[in-house]
This record gives C-alpha cells, sequence and structure tokens, in this order.
C-alpha cells in the first residue's frame, strides 16, 4: 500500500545489531519506537548493559539512564539514517522526554532540545505525552525538530494534535493508541447486561474503530507532513491474530509500529482483515449499554501517564 510504513516498537542493545540489521536489509521496518517501559525492561534484564553500566561514571541514575538511552538511540538512528535520505516519511527513530516533567512546558521544551541537541541526528523524534501542556510544548518545538505525540486515545485529543503540529517545518507523527481501549472494553462487556451475541459483535472493535476515527479527523486537515502513527497494537486477547491491529489499521499515509511478534505474523502467516463497525454506530451502541466513552478515553490517558511515570522511576531505582 502507497505511503503505509510499519516500525518496530522494541529497542535492545544486542537487537540493534543483529534482529534489527536484518529487519531493515530485509525491508520489513522503516522506523522504529521507544518509550520508558521499554527502555526500564531493557536495561533491567538485558545482560548488554551491565558492561556499558561499569563504564559510565555519572552523577546520577537518570544521567545513567540517558547515557545507555542515547547510545541506544544515536545508534538506531544511524542504522535508519539511510531510509530518512531517502525518504523523510521514513528512517526515524524516537526518544521520550522525562515523563515527570509532564505539566511544565518549560522544562519539557528545555529536555527536548537538549535531547534533540545532544544526539544531533535529523532523523531522531522527540517523543512527547499529548497533555494540554504537552500540546503547548510541542507546537513550539516543532518549528526546530521532528515531533511524536504519543498517548491519543480520542479523536479529538488527535485532532487538538494535529492543530498543535499544524506550522511544523518537520514530518511529525501523532501516535494514537488501540488494544488499551479493546482491554477496557472487554472489562466492561464481561459484566454488561448483554447477551453473548452482542459481546461477540462489539468485542476488539473500539480500539480500531476509534483509531480509525482518529486516522479521519487528521487527514481531513490536510497536512501531509502530519503521519497518523498506530501505536499499543500488540494483542492482549489471546485469540486474536498477533497482526490483528496491523491489518485492521493498513491505510495510506499512516505508520504501524508494532512489536517483534506481530511483524512476524504479517509477514509470515497474514491473517484476513477484519470487519469493524463503523464509529457512530458502535459508540452509540456501547453508550446504550452505559459504557461511557469519553470518560474511558480520559482515563487511559491518566493511566498512560502513570504507566510510563512508574516504569521510569522503577528504572531509576534499579540504576541508583
Amino acid at each position: 500500500m502507497q505511503d503505509f510504513y510499519l516500525w518496530c516498537d522494541f529497542i535492545e542493545r544486542d537487537f540493534l545489531e543483529t534482529r534489527f540489521v536484518d529487519l531493515l536489509a530485509l525491508k520489513r521496518i522503516s522506523g522504529a519506537t521507544s518509550n520508558p517501559s521499554l527502555f526500564a525492561q531493557a536495561i533491567i534484564h538485558s545482560q548488554a548493559y551491565k558492561e556499558a553500566m561499569s563504564a559510565h561514571k555519572p552523577n546520577t541514575p537518570k544521567a545513567l539512564y540517558e547515557a545507555l538511552a542515547l547510545e541506544d538511540i544515536a545508534r538506531a538512528a544511524d542504522l535508519l539514517l539511510p531510509l530518512y535520505h531517502q525518504n523523510q516519511a521514513t528512517g526515524y527513530i524516537s526518544l521520550e522526554i522525562d515523563p515527570f516533567l509532564e505539566g511544565d512546558v518549560s522544562a519539557c521544551v528545555q529536555e527536548a532540545e537538549r535531547l534533540y541537541q545532544t544526539l544531533a541526528r535529523p532523523n531522531v523524534m522527540i517523543k512527547i505525552p499529548a497533555t494540554p501542556s504537552g500540546l503547548e510544548a510541542m507546537a513550539h518545538l516543532s518549528a526546530h525538530m521532528p515531533i511524536n505525540a504519543t498517548l491519543i486515545f480520542s479523536p479529538q485529543q488527535a485532532q487538538e494534535c494535529a492543530l498543535a503540529l499544524k506550522e511544523a517545518r518537520h514530518t511529525c507523527v501523532i501516535s494514537i493508541f488501540v488494544s488499551r481501549l479493546d482491554v477496557a472494553l472487554e472489562a466492561f462487556l464481561a459484566q454488561a447486561p448483554s447477551s453473548t451475541a452482542q459481546r461477540a459483535q462489539l468485542a476488539h472493535q473500539l480500539g480500531v474503530s476509534s483509531a480509525q476515527q482518529s486516522y479521519h479527523k487528521i487527514q481531513s486537515l490536510n497536512l501531509p507532513h502530519l503521519y497518523p502513527l498506530f501505536a499499543s497494537t500488540g494483542v492482549k486477547e489471546p485469540t486474536l491474530p498477533k497482526d490483528y491491529y496491523i491489518q485492521a489499521l493498513k491505510m495510506p499515509h499512516s505508520i504501524n509500529t508494532a512489536p517483534l511478534e506481530a511483524l512476524y505474523t504479517y509477514y509470515h502467516t497474514p491473517s484476513p482483515t477484519p470487519h469493524i463497525l463503523e464509529y457512530p454506530v458502535l459508540v452509540s451502541q456501547l453508550e446504550g449499554l452505559g459504557f461511557d466513552v469519553d470518560q474511558h478515553y480520559q482515563a487511559l490517558l491518566k493511566a498512560g501517564l502513570t504507566s510510563f511515570q512508574e516504569a521510569f522511576k522503577g528504572l531509576l531505582k534499579t540504576l541508583e
């Protein structure tokens, strides 16, 4: 499909020199993403970081984390740079600012500028949560660097991000989180006064349908430098195909950043495109059952911020 790209939602030091290189050589991916949770898992559990940690003697745990993370991001950026030079819609790696800076616009801007200048690579995207303060920060920063607006759940939030980034002078992505909505809906349907047939019809629908609506909101603004990016696309329900969210959201002028198992399934044992209910129809049915979609959007944004902060806190604790 034209102008549709797959990125890898995983970063780890040994992986970058092995399977990541292979995926690039096979043209399976054209970018990558990271977040505090991914880095926490990699740094805490991977043997690849033990020698590097002993080689660095920073003053604080955060300085040690940055030293390790920046090395990985720089290496990924260098590996992806040829793609960026071929097509500036591709070849990016993203790095998130300290999640505890949320709410402080000035601090967010300063950290984003410092990280981008330190890495000194044009294909690094600085990732910022799409809160009110985050929108203000990214509107300022997008004149100077590529931005990844993250933790988008609702179509309204996606549109607000697009408007904040409308004057950007670089390619920017709006990261729409998908599977977490379905997890919330599954928990509700398990307790809802609905028939088995109705539950089956509504299950695994909201994440994709909402993401499609967000996609259309962004596309309607006709801003070619902005790409909807579908994130949180690893399936949580074991009965679903691993590539469910890739197949359901394969649309022109979009990106899907997926875990390795989803990418493997998509290329080796692809599943059919699922049938998804139209967003207004689905929301109407869910509201009829008492499911407040807007309330869940807000709750998931709050939970996402907390999750990133807790992962970052746990990582820093380990590096003390």
